[in-house]
């Protein structure tokens, strides 16, 4: 299976901001998602929660916790429900660089992530929020690249990749269709005819965003909500094409994350 990472870019054009060439929204919060039982990995998580499934002698979960902390969010929220016990356990005890960890759970988390989302409104409150999806490896520039472009009162952000992708990845992920000659998304969704970018999993949503939450059903899946946004015109895409990131879905992904994780690409 081929490596679900990118070529590297060209090193000029890579996003390369610092932790010290921005300044950090106040109150900035990552919610990840991480409540699944991950049942196209039924072997691997037939006794530990997905988010803590192993890469290279570490849980999956730890890397984009690494990529928050180096992008200088402090403050992550996470969604839990299979093995939540197993979760809280293991990311509180002191193994994390990531200086604050809260938790909240989903008791139905064999629905749809609309369910853990709406699980979190109450501890994200009004406030603008990072939405990171659990089992997507990211790395650091792509966050920075949310909270770069985020402007109080904007669109919500989604990091999309115009990379060349194999077909074989891009047949199963999620697609991002532009309105022409912009960056406002149009379309989301994983059988788009035409599109013009993939969808890495990693959103910057405003407070406007709950109003599409409360009109969509209660259980469905994210790319329902962040459809109707788009179709309200508030969602726009900013371009992360070059930063490392992974969806891992199945034992071959696993596989290949390791490979990436090797090879320097968190």
């Amino acid at each position: 299976m081929l490596l679900r990472c990118p070529p590297r870019a060209n090193p000029n054009s890579r996003v390369s901001l610092g932790r010290d060439t921005f300044v950090l929204p106040k109150s900035m919060l990552a919610v990840i998602l991480a409540a699944g039982d991950g049942g196209r990995l039924r072997e691997q998580t037939a006794d530990v929660p997905k988010a803590l499934v192993g890469i290279n002698g570490r849980p999956l979960i730890s890397y984009t916790l690494d990529s928050l902390t180096d992008a200088g969010i402090d403050d992550a929220l996470i969604v839990v429900g299979h093995r939540e016990e197993q979760m809280r356990s293991a990311l509180s005890d002191g193994g994390v660089r990531l200086p604050r960890i809260s938790f909240v759970p989903n008791p139905r988390f064999g629905g749809g992530a609309s369910l853990s989302l709406r699980a979190a409104r109450r501890a994200v409150g009004e406030q603008h929020f990072l939405l990171l999806m659990s089992d997507h490896l990211l790395s650091a520039p792509i966050i920075r690249t949310l909270v770069s472009n985020w402007r109080e009162g904007g669109p919500s952000l989604l990091a999309t990749d115009a990379s060349e992708w194999p077909a074989s990845y891009s047949s199963e992920a999620t697609k991002v269709r532009f309105v022409a000659g912009s960056r406002e998304v149009a379309e989301i969704g994983k059988n788009l005819p035409a599109w013009d970018a993939l969808d890495t999993g990693a959103f910057l949503v405003g407070p406007e965003a709950w109003a599409v939450v409360d009109a969509a059903p209660a259980d469905c899946e994210l790319s329902v909500i962040f459809g109707e946004l788009a179709r309200r015109g508030a969602l726009r895409g900013v371009d992360v094409s070059g930063a490392a990131w992974y969806d891992v879905d199945t034992v071959e992904d696993l596989e290949a994350a390791s490979r990436m994780v090797e090879g320097g690409g968190r």
